[in-house]
C-alpha cells in the first residue's frame, strides 16, 4: 500500500467527516508509521483531489478544522486483519492503532495473523518484566518463533499500542581492539581491513587500535565507519573483542588524551570523523591523512565518486571547522581509500596527529 492509501485508510477510520488540524501530521505519523515528509506530501495530494479540505495551510500542514470527503476503501488484507481483530475481541481503540500494521501482514495466513495478534497482546502485558532483554529473543518468543518480526513492525505504531521497543536492547555492539595495556595513543579506524594492515607493523606494541566488528561478509564495506559512529553516538553498551595484545577496556581507550581518527579521504569519512568528535571532544585526525593527501594532490592513485568504487551517494556538506573544510575541499571530486596507505607510512605516521 502506498503512502497516500495509508493516509486514506487512517483518516477514514470511524467514518469521521472532519478532524482537528492541530498536530494532525504528528498523529498520522504515529498511526501510519510514515515519515513527516511523506505525510505532508500525501496530505497535499489528498487536498488536490478534494478528499481533504482545510481553509488554511502552513508549510503543508492544515490549520484549524479539516473536512474529510474520503470514501472508505480497504485492501483485502486490511479487511481480513480487521476481521481477525474483531473476532479476537480487540478493543476498538486498539483496532484503530493496529489497523496500520496490515501493510506488513500482506500474504500471511489468517492463523498466522491470529498468532501475531495474540503475541502482541501478550507482549504488551509482559513488557514491564522484559525490560532490558534482547528484542530479538523477545520477538522469537512471542511472534511466530521469528527473531526479526518485531523489528520489522513500525515502532511508532507499536509504541502507540503500548509496546515501547526502547525498553528492549538491540543486537550486541562489537568493537575490535588491539594494543598494549598502556598505549601512547589510540586510533579509531573506519575499516577493519585497514586495521589488519596496521597490525602487521610494529605499531601494535606501543599504540592501540579500535575498529568495528563489521559482521564479516554480511556488511557492505562502506558501512563500517558509519556503524562505528552510530555505536558511539548512541551511547551503546560496547563489547570489545581483543584482536591482539592486552588493550585496556574500551571506555578507557575512548577517554585517552591522544586519540585520533583514520578513515577514507572522502566526504563520508570526514563526516564520520565529525560525528565522532561530537562525542569524543579530544578526537583529532590521524597523521595517516598525510600520505593520502599526497596521493590526491600528487599522484593518479585516487578515484571519482561512483557506483564502481561503492561511493555513488556521498553528498557534499559544509563543516564549521575550517581545517576539516579544507580537507573536504581537497576531496570534493576525488577520493582515496585508507587501504591505499603503505605499511611503511603506517609505521611513520600512525602515532602522530594530522597537522595542516
Amino acid at each position: 500500500m502506498d503512502s497516500v492509501s495509508r493516509l486514506r485508510s487512517a483518516l477514514s477510520v470511524g467514518n469521521k467527516t472532519s478532524v482537528q488540524g492541530d498536530r494532525l501530521v504528528d498523529r498520522l505519523c504515529s498511526k501510519t508509521g510514515l515519515h513527516r515528509n511523506e505525510v505532508i506530501k500525501g496530505l497535499r495530494e489528498l487536498r488536490d483531489t478534494g478528499e481533504v479540505c482545510c481553509k488554511d495551510w502552513h508549510r503543508g500542514e492544515p490549520i484549524g478544522r479539516v473536512e474529510l470527503l474520503i470514501q472508505q476503501v480497504r485492501s483485502p488484507c486490511e479487511e481480513v486483519w480487521i476481521g481477525v481483530m474483531h473476532h479476537m475481541g480487540v478493543d476498538p481503540a486498539d483496532q484503530e492503532v493496529l489497523i496500520a500494521l496490515s501493510d506488513k501482514l500482506e500474504g500471511l495466513a489468517v492463523d498466522d495473523m491470529k498468532r501475531i495478534l495474540s503475541g502482541l497482546l501478550a507482549l504488551r502485558e509482559d513488557l514491564p518484566r522484559l525490560n532490558g532483554q534482547s528484542r530479538y529473543l523477545v520477538s522469537a518468543k512471542y511472534l511466530l518463533g521469528s527473531s526479526k518480526l518485531l523489528e520489522a513492525l513500525p515502532s511508532p505504531i507499536l509504541r502507540k499500542f503500548g509496546i515501547n521497543l526502547d525498553l528492549l536492547i538491540g543486537p550486541p555492539s562489537y568493537i575490535i581492539t588491539a594494543g598494549p595495556s598502556s598505549p601512547t595513543c589510540v586510533v579509531l579506524v573506519e575499516n577493519p581491513q585497514a586495521m589488519e594492515s596496521a597490525l602487521q607493523t610494529c605499531t601494535g606494541g606501543k599504540m592501540a587500535w579500535i575498529a568495528t566488528f563489521g559482521y564479516g561478509l554480511s556488511r557492505s564495506g562502506n558501512e563500517y565507519g558509519n556503524q562505528l559512529a552510530s555505536l558511539i553516538e548512541g551511547d551503546n553498551r560496547l563489547t570489545a573483542l581483543v584482536r591482539q595484545g592486552t588493550p585496556p577496556p574500551i571506555e578507557h581507550l575512548l577517554q585517552h588524551s591522544e586519540i585520533y581518527f583514520w578513515g577514507d579521504f572522502d566526504r563520508e569519512g570526514f563526516q564520520i570523523y565529525w560525528r565522532l568528535r561530537s562525542k569524543i571532544s579530544q578526537l583529532r585526525l590521524s597523521g595517516l591523512y598525510h600520505p593520502m593527501r599526497t596521493m590526491i594532490e600528487n599522484t593518479d592513485n585516487h578515484h571519482a565518486y561512483n557506483e564502481l568504487v561503492s561511493k555513488p551517494n556521498q553528498n557534499t556538506w559544509q563543516c564549521s571547522d575550517m581545517d576539516v573544510q579544507k580537507m573536504l575541499d581537497l576531496c570534493e571530486s576525488r577520493a582515496v581509500d585508507q587501504e591505499s596507505v603503505s605499511l611503511a607510512d603506517i609505521e611513520k605516521y600512525a602515532a602522530l596527529p594530522y597537522s595542516h
